[in-house]
């Protein structure tokens, strides 16, 4: 509870505090004959041992200064603390202090917090024994002046009027401690929000970190990290915080800079800081001090802030345990890395860009001060706040660098941080980066240099095709607060991290363009390209953008045969068998790991080398014919979706690390080879739309299949036998096709989730069990099912959320048939025309079309009038939720996910 005076709260409002700063938090007031050396002296060295700079005179005011510079001092401070003695009023210099103290509390709102040390607080109000002898003398002094003991009599006079703390009869070190413990919370509850008028957007962050450390129990101990890119104010929020709560603590230390201060000063420092306010014994190395504040502050409700942590060890010694501390401590770390913060009672806050209104606000502020903004330089204020994305340190650089420049110099500043970036911001976010190893600086820089904003799956499959291991390597960048994945499960980076990245590799060959480690400019690559100026030390090119506007590149017939290094090649942006003009003779390099390129003009790989290296191959729209001429013994993804040209596959055998297979669309493609179904890698196998497609493996030996689409491919008449192995077989889509029977085998698919065999007339459906699969997606529709031909086990489906019948032939469903699906989410009964009546239907439907059944019973109108009413009942006002690409995923508690309820009754 704050300390208050005169029945104000401390957090009133007033002139002094909203728009002054101080230099002392405290002046002291005291007569030196009577508390100096006692009292006095414990009671500034527990000011400043709890972070209260106060000001004394014997410390801080220098020899042969007057009371002016006393005065000065009492106007500088923020409140004021005076220990009423027996020899106070005896002391003009006190007298004087006094009157001044109170004429700036009546003026500016200040604070005075007496302290009666033996002396009754109405004998100071009333003049009465010591303090009115004192007053007697120095009337008989001053008798030509008695206006100014006038003044001090009504001074002591309102000084004794005030709540206080009377300190007869009391234990020195008791009161001393509750004054100081009173006085921090008084400037804790009021200082902050002094910081607050200066900073933007920090208030309503300051509110979430503290309700996140308030939303515990007072007993217990609670870690929270504040989490975020470089530059974002994650240390200005943590300081704000620590500043407003630390009166509430035992002990509260911050430390800053704990990355730097390790490096300079060492660990032992650190942990001799913490325990400063409590031991003054040298810590000989961390093992004793680990053991110390373990020792020391195990019963002590203690506020620690270990600020830009970036190593495991650093926290290890400092605070690994929450329970080294007391009960109601709290912990607060801010860190580029979300892995260090691994608490069991970790909370995390995760620290946001600015939005485009603090932004502007932010920028303004530094780019003209108190001046008001000239309009004339709005739009480039504007494009400046835009290139910042929202970072507070690069509003701050920029606005402050810009402050007072003309705007022809704003003009070419814009100019060049579109080139390369500020040196004072690059180097904050750089940090990050150098924290990274090898390999996870190499997946750094080809998303920045490539894959910003492509989807995660895609990224991790080229990553991997070049030998490197993006699972953990992309888990590690977005903990490092480098790279954040979207709901919509792609990957982005802040432009200003982006632009970090660039220019990392731009740095690498500043003058040669063809020295460095990767090329996305098109005019950079034109220059390569064209002139034959590439060197071992290009790894990646990439044209992704579209430069129809562009001239297009010539490229040189030895283009690429400097590039012994180069392992990528995207060539995705342009249409490249018109821009791109490939010579004869011309070779791709033998080192290729990755080539995607649409329209390739070629009908086979013009490689130099044999195909050894190549894992990776992307080509929609191609002219090829062969997939290749030698073995490319290393491939593990080939897409050659909508490709005219393939008429059948090659032997697989050559490939025998193949995991995808996609020839989408390939319209003229007539047989694949049996050797497919040897492959025990193969993973997925696309042949959607190959509408010509006749001929498929007799058998599939592959166990590591998961998914088989053969939808739309209207010539299939048989599917492939599965052998017994193939449980991880969990999407197959045969719908359209000409099948009419499923194999003996089909049964063997326990693993089956996703089912598709929309618009085939199976004739021996009936004959299997579905139950035995772990189906949540099935879809029958046009089936050409009836009363009797309703699968077998079709209402014992527990885990089936979605679920297809339209355009079939029912008439009446068995009543029992849907009730039993627990999680049944979508059903689809449209266009069954024969189709009565309704059956139960299942407890947490969320979707469902009965649309042109033009046979139901008037009776179900009301059955659905009344699931509306229900469904608009239990789900109102759910958040939305995106399904993901990967249809044979399982969704627990589908219902909660969903915002809208459709229901498409009659026409």
């Amino acid at each position: 509870m704050a300390y208050s005076v005169g029945g104000e709260s401390p957090s009133t409002s007033n002139t002094f505090n909203s728009t002054r700063s101080w230099e002392y938090d405290v002046f002291l007031s005291f007569a030196g004959k009577d508390t100096r050396l006692n009292f006095t002296d414990h009671l500034y060295h527990a000011f400043i041992k709890g972070g209260i700079k106060c000001f004394k005179d014997d410390v801080d005011l220098p020899k042969g200064e007057d009371i002016e510079y006393l005065f000065q001092a009492i106007e500088e401070s923020f409140c004021a603390v005076l220990v009423i003695s027996q020899n106070y009023a005896k002391s003009i210099w006190c007298l004087e202090e006094l009157q001044k103290i109170l004429e700036f509390q009546n003026a500016l709102g200040r604070k005075v917090f007496p302290i009666f040390h033996n002396v009754n607080p109405a004998d100071v109000r009333d003049q009465r024994e010591s303090v009115g002898k004192a007053l007697a003398e120095l009337e008989q002094k001053f008798k030509g002046d008695i206006t100014k003991v006038k003044e001090w009599r009504k001074a002591l006079s309102d000084i004794g009027s005030l709540s206080g703390w009377d300190a007869r009869n009391k234990p020195e070190a008791e009161l001393v401690k509750v004054i100081v413990g009173n006085i921090s919370t008084y400037i804790s509850a009021t200082v902050p929000y002094c910081y607050v008028d200066n900073l933007v957007g920090i208030e309503s962050r300051v509110c979430d970190v503290e309700k996140i450390l308030e939303s515990e129990l007072d007993n217990k101990r609670v870690v929270v990290g504040i989490w975020g890119m470089g530059g974002v104010g994650k240390t200005t929020l943590a300081r704000i915080v620590y500043q407003k709560i630390s009166c509430n603590f035992q002990v509260h230390c911050f430390i800053a800079n704990v990355r730097d201060t390790l490096q300079k000063e060492g660990l032992v420092s650190m942990q001799e800081k913490l325990l400063s306010g409590i031991v003054s014994n040298k810590i000989s190395d961390r093992y004793q001090g680990e053991g110390m504040i373990r020792k020391y502050l195990k019963y002590k409700k203690v506020l620690l802030v270990l600020d830009d942590v970036d190593n495991k060890c650093q926290l290890d010694n400092l605070a690994e345990n929450p329970n080294w501390f007391g009960e109601g401590s709290r912990i607060l770390i801010t860190t580029r890395d979300s892995s260090l913060l691994a608490f069991q009672e970790q909370r995390m806050y995760a620290m946001k860009t600015m939005n485009k209104n603090e932004s502007r606000q932010l920028f303004l502020k530094k780019a003209f001060k108190d001046d008001c903004h000239d309009e004339d330089y709005l739009d480039l204020s504007n494009s400046f706040v835009e290139y910042t994305g929202g970072l507070p340190l690069a509003l701050k650089v920029l606005g402050s660098y810009l402050h007072k420049r003309k705007r022809a110099e704003w003009r070419e500043a814009l100019d060049i941080l579109k080139q390369f970036p500020d040196s004072n911001i690059a180097q904050v976010l750089k940090i990050s980066y150098d924290g990274l190893n090898a390999e996870e600086k190499t997946i750094f820089l080809d998303i920045a240099c490539f894959f910003n904003g492509w989807l995660r799956k895609e990224v991790t499959q080229i990553l991997k095709s070049c030998h490197l291991h993006p699972t953990i390597g992309i888990k590690v960048l977005i903990e490092k607060a480098l790279l954040v994945e979207t709901k919509c499960c792609t990957l982005e980076m802040h432009d200003l991290i982006e632009k970090l990245g660039r220019d990392i590799v731009h740095q690498e060959s500043p003058e040669v363009v063809g020295k460095r480690s990767r090329l996305w400019n098109f005019k950079d690559i034109k220059e390569v390209l064209e002139n034959n100026k590439g060197y071992q030390t290009i790894q990646a090119i990439a044209i992704q953008d579209n430069y129809e506007n562009q001239d297009g590149i010539k490229v040189h017939p030895e283009a690429f045969l400097k590039m012994s290094s180069i392992r990528l090649l995207l060539l995705k942006g342009m249409k490249i068998d018109s821009r791109l003009l490939l010579p004869r003779g011309f070779k791709l390099p033998g080192t290729l790991k990755v080539v995607h390129w649409p329209s390739f003009p070629f009908e086979a790989l013009p490689l130099e080398t044999a195909l050894n290296e190549l894992v990776h191959v992307k080509m929609h729209d191609s002219r090829i014919k062969q997939l290749w001429n030698l073995q490319p013994t290393k491939m593990k993804f080939i897409d050659l979706s909508y490709s005219k040209s393939i008429i059948e596959t090659p032997d697989f055998l050559g490939v025998p690390h193949l995991e995808h297979l996609c020839l989408r669309s390939c319209i003229f493609l007539v047989k694949v080879h049996p050797s497919l179904g040897e492959l025990k890698e193969l993973v997925e196998v696309d042949l959607h739309g190959c509408l010509n497609l006749e001929i498929l493996p007799w058998e599939l030996k592959t166990n590591s299949l998961v998914k088989l689409d053969l939808g739309e491919c209207g010539k299939v008449e048989a599917l492939p036998k599965f052998d017994r192995g193939m449980e991880k077989l969990s999407y197959l889509d045969v719908s359209r096709t000409a099948i009419t029977r499923l194999p003996e085998s089909f049964e063997s698919l326990t693993g089956l989730r996703h089912l598709s065999l929309s618009g085939c007339k199976i004739c021996n459906l009936d004959k299997f069990s579905l139950k035995v699969m772990p189906l949540t997606k099935l879809y029958l529709s046009g089936c050409g099912l009836n009363d009797g031909s309703i699968p077998d086990g079709l209402g014992n489906l527990s885990s089936l959320i979605a679920l297809d019948l339209s355009h079939n032939d029912f008439v009446n469903l068995p009543t029992s048939c849907f009730s039993s699906l627990s999680r049944l989410r979508f059903l689809s009964l449209g266009f069954c025309q024969k189709l009565e009546s309704l059956p139960r239907l299942p407890p947490k439907l969320i979707r469902l079309n009965v649309s042109h059944c033009d046979s139901m019973e008037p009776s179900s109108d009301r059955q659905l009038c009344h699931l509306v009413a229900l469904l608009d009942h239990e789900y109102r006002g759910q958040t939305e939720y995106v399904i993901s690409n990967e249809e044979y995923e399982e969704y627990d508690d589908a219902p909660s996910m969903f915002k809208h309820i459709e229901l498409e009754l009659f026409p």
